[in-house]
Formats: structure tokens, C-alpha cells, sequence
């Protein structure tokens, strides 16, 4: 019955991937000749509302890339400037840079022979989803077709190098922990501007990352002002480059700018060189408060969902807390439900409706929770995924306890209101709603430490869009984890198949009890991966053993109260106390890799493989679907074997404390949470594989450049 139901599953998610691989871009080549150079003209025409992105993608997306070969090796042809990119605010406050409609690629093919040329284009083309694409021809130049008008003039009005504008000011300041792009435009007397096209747009820079441009207008004295708000990527080099405390570079810092002054046409290529910064601006900054603020709406159209792609999320994150249920993080608590479920098969349709709708509600709201916090950091800046709240060790402490304390309820120890459970102390509760409640509560934290198929899909779409489509789709996820029980709260005659009550659950609790225990010290190794092991081993499992024999004692050696009571002091005092030495916000780190055969993932090491083949693991100790996916493909005698035999390099990237690099290098790509998987081929192209994989699947990945 298992095997059908996965059957079924994998049918269905094969049909809606097929559905969303579609061409939504198309490309054609074409020549022409321009004062005696040979141009060859790359033309892709994006289906209408999709778009790709520039050389700088801005917060999220990849670049197009433009590959030749001829004679079976690779080739460089001289690339003409790409055209002015548009600038596109997508829901989410996300910026980024890219095309819509019909745009050309340029390229001197003067020197290129009568041999045929392999031309490859890659893509990442996005609407309401984000799907890698392109094409390849192989063409003989003499043979091309002739570029038509429209293409000769996008090549004669492309973006030029030009000399640095005599009425165009640019300043580099420090505000907080941010530099800021300071620049004023004199003598201007026009502010209609082109609603997609900033004044300045910045290329791809290392150690920078270029925030969204905000312009105001002085109308008295017809000045422009804008400004940029930029962050120092310096800490994450190798060696470390912390931004200078005195604001003078190391190294003079050259940017290079599209500029788009209404007033003089086409985009240019302009360059400014920063030897320092100013650490202030609170004077540039108190000006421009006093000024309003000019509108820029995007040219490149924000289409709300499509039907077919809005209901393609709403299956993907239906379907992916449905499989959370066997996943197992969360499964000793579907099991501790599920066995009260049987306790309550012989109540009234309507207990049992309660009962259900209550631990429904407990799930829901717990989403619900998870969604507003999220958004709250997202709000600041910060970036989030998945499993966020497992890369505290506060949340950690709370969670080892309280799952250790249901274990030894559990074992008999004591009586206490757990999820699901019935009792607290020596009275007797006949509704265990507040149980029920908190058995969803329970059953939701478990989960998000876990990803699964579909899930990973649903999760970007949100986290990349609205504040409203992440508590929809939150709460799409809780239904889909709920959905047993909400079947068996409408329709409770289906509670038939369950097995009757009798003197097996007794002994079925000791089981339960064990599963919670294994659930806590997992927990427990969780927290020892992101806090000092060597000087919080004692503290937390002496405190465990204490929390054991004080419930122990009570309920075997003594009645006595005062004792009793004793007892339980001890290990509240060691636990307040070990609370509140813990580092709330633990540095970014990674795992010491020495001795195996992977290197830590960076964006540095990554950039030093450029050209080679590596394959990228994001993990994290917390994710246990990444620990199985470690167990039964990356540990395995076959995944050494591939490995050497193709020459792959191996990245690991440790998510297990919070770490902004990652979640940025994730977002960028289309992931949110872990396990996440992607190739770099030898192009530099990097490929998204999901969040499961095989042998097969990695292979197929490479072999298809």
C-alpha cells in the first residue's frame, strides 16, 4: 500500500516537472557588417512577462552566458557591450536587473574561419518561477542570415565607454554597517524618467553588493540626487578584508556604472575610482530626508500569478507537508498522535472532530508563528530559510528538555499534560484539548528542520515573493502535514483501520517513549554542532541526568516534598545557569574539513574552480533528510568511484549556525533551505539539482553542457 502511494507521488511530481520545463525563450543569429567588422548578432526573444538578467543580476537570478566553440575547442570572440538592463523591484523588495522582449547580444566575428561555429547560450529565465534554459546552433558565418534594421540599431545605440560627466558627482560614505553611493546630478532640468532605467546602474563588483537606487530632485536649484546603499562583502574574502576603520582602501576601488542621463541619450560605460570613504554622511543624508523622493515603477512588467503556475505552488506545498509526516524529525510525534487517535476511536464523531480540529489548529498556527517571525527578519534585512529556529541554542535547550521530559512520561516516571496525553498530576482531564493543541505545536517544529520532495519548490516561491504568499503557502504547508488528520476528523469511521486499544499500548508507550528520547539526543548533537562541545558537554547532559533522577526519585525512592522538590532545584538552577552563559548569536562557521575529500564551500574557493567540474553539498547537522541523503548516496563506494573518475571537485557548505553568505549564495540559486545541491560545470554555469539526488542525476547534470 506504501509502495503505491510513493508510486503515485512520484508519477505525479514527474508530470508537473515536465509541465514547467517549457522554452519560454528563443534564440536566432544573425550578421551584418558596421565600418568593416564583422558583427554577429545573438538575438533572444523572451516570451511575454518572462524575463533574464544582466551581467550584474542585482539580488537574485544569474547572468546569461555566451559560450563558442570551433574545431571542437572553445573560442573568445571580442563581446560588444551587453544593452541597458531594466530595472525590476519584484515582489519582496527584491532587485533585480534583466530583459524583456527582443534584446541582441553582440559579437566582432572578424576573425572567426569557414569552419562551423558551436554557439551556446544559458539562461535563467523567471516569471512567477525561476527555470535554467537555452539553446545551441552550430553555424557556418559565411551562411548566417543579414541582421535586419531593428537589430542594427540596437548594436549602433548599445551602451559605450565614455569619458567621466562634467555635472555628475559620486561619493562613497559609511552609514552603520553599510557604504552608501552618493552621487549628484547638476543642471538637469528634465525628471521624467525611464520608468525600468536607473540614473546609475552598477556592474558585478567584488566585495560589494549594490542595493536598490533611490533618486530625489531638487527643483529649485535643478539638481538630481541618488543614492545606493552598498554592502562590504570583505569579511567573507579569504584572507579576510574587513571594511578600514579609517575609511582609506588598501587598493583603490574602480566601479564601473551604466549611466542613463535622460538628457543625453543612450546608456554609457562610465568608471570611478574610490581611495577612501567619508565616515559620515549624516550631512547628504538629512538633505535628501527634506526632498521627495521620485517614483520609479518597473517597465519590466510584475505579472500576479498565472492560474496553472499559482496552482502548480498550491499542490507542491499541499504535497510537501503531506510527505513531512514520514519524515523522521517529525514522526515520533505523528506516532504519539496517531496512538492517541486509537484511544479515541470509540468517542462521539463529534470528540473526535475536536480532538483533530484542535491538533489542526495547533499545526496551523504554529506556520502561522513561523511565517510572521520570518517575515519580521526578512523586514530587517537579514536573510532566512527553513529550519531557521534550529540554528538557536536557546530553542535547542528548550526543546531537549521538553522532549526529554515527554520521553520519561512516557516510560512512567510521571504524570503530566503531554501532547496528546490526559493527565496533569492526580487530575483527570476527560478532554485533552490543550494536549491535542500542543501536539500540533510539536508536530510543526519537528518538521522544518526536514525538507522534501515539492517542498523545496513551494518554500522559494514563497520566501523570493510577498509577505502574503508566505503565510499562504505556511499554511498550505500545515494543512498538507495535518491532512491525515483532518481526513479521520470528517470522516472518523476511516480510524477503523487502526488496530483496536488493549494491553499492547501499554507496552507501545515504552517505544514511543524511546523514539522521544533518540528525537532529544539528536537534538542534543544538533546543539553541540554550533556551541563549544568541550565546554557545554557536562553542563547539558549533567543537567539531563539530574532531570532524570529527580522524576525518577519522586516516583520510586520518595513521597517526600520538600525532597521532592529538592530534587527538581538542581537542575533548574544548572539549566538557568547554562541559559544564560549561551551565545544568542553565534558566529558563522564552518565544519573542519581536513583529512576528507571535500573542501569547505566559499564563494572564493568556488571562484578558484572556475573552469573545473564541482559538485556543491549545503547541509546542515540539524537536517536530517540531508544526513540520509549523506548515508545513502555521498558515503557510498559509487559516489567515490564517479567522483575520481570524472575529476569532481567537492564543496561542503555548513548551514548548521546562520550564515548570510550561504543564504545569499541559496536565494540567489533558488533554494531556501537544506539539503540543496548544484554543479558548477566547467562553463561556470552553476546548476540547481534539488533537494534529492543519485549518482545518475549528477551525472546526467554534467554530461548535458
Amino acid at each position: 500500500m506504501l509502495g503505491r502511494f510513493f508510486l503515485i507521488l512520484l508519477l505525479i511530481y514527474s508530470n508537473l516537472s515536465l509541465a514547467i520545463k517549457e522554452d519560454h525563450a528563443t534564440l536566432t543569429i544573425s550578421k551584418f557588417n558596421f565600418n568593416n567588422q564583422n558583427i554577429l548578432a545573438l538575438t533572444i526573444e523572451h516570451e511575454k512577462h518572462w524575463h533574464t538578467y544582466w551581467k550584474n543580476p542585482g539580488d537574485s537570478g544569474i547572468p546569461t552566458k555566451f559560450s563558442f566553440k570551433q574545431d571542437g575547442k572553445e573560442i573568445k570572440l571580442k563581446e560588444f557591450e551587453w544593452p541597458a538592463p531594466q530595472t525590476h523591484i519584484e515582489a519582496g523588495d527584491i532587485l533585480t536587473y534583466g530583459y524583456e522582449g527582443t534584446k541582441s547580444f553582440f559579437f566582432d566575428g572578424s576573425d572567426l574561419s569557414q569552419t562551423p561555429l558551436e554557439v551556446k547560450v544559458d539562461w535563467l529565465i523567471c516569471k512567477d518561477i525561476c527555470i535554467p534554459g537555452g539553446d545551441s546552433k552550430k553555424i557556418i558565418f559565411s551562411e548566417v542570415t543579414q541582421s535586419s534594421t531593428d537589430i542594427i540599431n540596437q548594436f549602433k545605440e548599445r551602451p559605450q565607454k565614455a569619458s567621466f560627466p562634467k555635472d555628475l558627482e559620486i561619493y562613497l560614505s559609511k552609514d552603520g554597517e553599510h557604504l552608501v553611493v552618493h552621487y549628484v546630478l547638476k543642471n538637469t532640468s528634465s525628471v521624467k524618467r525611464d520608468s525600468g532605467k536607473n540614473l546609475l546602474t552598477p556592474f558585478p563588483k567584488t566585495l560589494l553588493g549594490f542595493k536598490q537606487e533611490k533618486l530625489f530632485y531638487d527643483q529649485e536649484n535643478k539638481t538630481l540626487y541618488g543614492e545606493m546603499k552598498v554592502e562590504w562583502d570583505g569579511e567573507y574574502q579569504d584572507p579576510s578584508y574587513p571594511l578600514p576603520l579609517d575609511g582609506v582602501f588598501k587598493e583603490p576601488l574602480e566601479i564601473q556604472f551604466l549611466y542613463s542621463s535622460e538628457d543625453q541619450g543612450p546608456s554609457s560605460v562610465i568608471k570611478k575610482t574610490f581611495t577612501e570613504f567619508s565616515l559620515s554622511n549624516e550631512g547628504i543624508s538629512s538633505y535628501l530626508k527634506s526632498l521627495k523622493p521620485l517614483g520609479q515603477e518597473s517597465s519590466v512588467s510584475m505579472e500576479k500569478s498565472s492560474p496553472k503556475n499559482f496552482l502548480l505552488m498550491v499542490m507542491f506545498a499541499l504535497l510537501g507537508g503531506l510527505i513531512l509526516n514520514l519524515m523522521p524529525c517529525v514522526l515520533p510525534v505523528i506516532t504519539l498522535k496517531l496512538f492517541e487517535l486509537i484511544k479515541h476511536r470509540e468517542e462521539s464523531k463529534k470528540r473526535i472532530l475536536e480532538h483533530n480540529l484542535l491538533y489542526t489548529a495547533g499545526v496551523i498556527v504554529t506556520f502561522w508563528v513561523l511565517a510572521l517571525v520570518i517575515v519580521l527578519i526578512k523586514s530587517t534585512g537579514e536573510r532566512v530559510g527553513w529550519g531557521f529556529q534550529l540554528q538557536s541554542p536557546l530553542f535547542l535547550i528548550v526543546m531537549i528538555f521538553s522532549l526529554f521530559i515527554f520521553a520519561l512520561n512516557m516510560f512512567g516516571l510521571f504524570e503530566f499534560s503531554t501532547p496528546g496525553g490526559r493527565k496533569l498530576a492526580n487530575l483527570h482531564l476527560e478532554d485533552s484539548f490543550t494536549g491535542d493543541f500542543l501536539s500540533g505545536v510539536l508536530s510543526t517544529i519537528l518538521s522544518t528542520p526536514c525538507s522534501a520532495p515539492f517542498l523545496g519548490t513551494a518554500l522559494t516561491f514563497a520566501f523570493t515573493t510577498s509577505t502574503l504568499n508566505i503565510f499562504f503557502i505556511f499554511t498550505l504547508i500545515g494543512i498538507g502535514l495535518a491532512f491525515p488528520f483532518i481526513i479521520t476528523a470528517f470522516f472518523p469511521q476511516a480510524l477503523k483501520v487502526l488496530p483496536k486499544p488493549g494491553l499492547w499500548m501499554e507496552k507501545m508507550k515504552y517505544f514511543l517513549g524511546f523514539s522521544l528520547a533518540l528525537t532529544s539526543l539528536w537534538l542534543v548533537s544538533v546543539f553541540f554542532s554550533i556551541v563549544d562541545m568541550a565546554l557545554w558537554f557536562w553542563p547539558i547532559m549533567g543537567t539531563l541526568a539530574f532531570v532524570f533522577f529527580a522524576f525518577f526519585a519522586q516516583s520510586k525512592i520518595t513521597k517526600h516534598k520538600f525532597l521532592r522538590a529538592s530534587l527538581f532545584i538542581i537542575p533548574f538552577i544548572m539549566l538557568a545557569g547554562s541559559i544564560v552563559k549561551l551565545p544568542f548569536a553565534p558566529p558563522a562557521h564552518h565544519r573542519d574539513l581536513k583529512g576528507e575529500s571535500w573542501q569547505a564551500w566559499s564563494p572564493q574557493t568556488l571562484s578558484t574552480l572556475n573552469g573545473e567540474k564541482v559538485f556543491m553539498d549545503f547541509t546542515a547537522e540539524w537536517c536530517l533528510t540531508c544526513k540520509v541523503n549523506k548515508k545513502l548516496v555521498l558515503d557510498t563506494e559509487a559516489f567515490d568511484h564517479f567522483i575520481e573518475a570524472e575529476g569532481i571537485k567537492l564543496l561542503r557548505g555548513d548551514w548548521t549556525k546562520r550564515d548570510e553568505v550561504i543564504a545569499k549564495f541559496l536565494e540567489a540559486h533558488g533554494a531556501v533551505s537544506v539539503p540543496a545541491y548544484f554543479i558548477q560545470r566547467p562553463s561556470g554555469e552553476i546548476i540547481f539539482l534539488g533537494e534529492t539526488i543519485s549518482i545518475e542525476k549528477i551525472e546526467k547534470a554534467f554530461s548535458e553542457e
